[in-house]
């Protein structure tokens, strides 16, 4: 699974249910189609206004 860390701070907020990780590993969801629901009030309180990227890409994978 490629994802922004852990999903934590921030970036839990943009979900309506957080991911749940256990030994390193993503628990996977037991909903309908991909398990995640946006929080669509976060996602309009706080758009993207840049034009660059704005993910770094990092040199090693990150192990929780």
């Amino acid at each position: 699974l490629e994802s922004l860390k852990q999903w934590d701070g921030f970036h839990a907020t943009l979900l309506k249910k957080k991911i749940e990780w256990q030994d390193g590993n993503v628990i996977p969801s037991k909903e309908p189609g991909l398990g995640v629901e946006l929080n669509e009030a976060v996602c309009d309180a706080h758009p993207y206004t840049g034009k660059d990227l704005h993910l770094q890409m990092m040199q090693t994978p990150l192990m929780p």
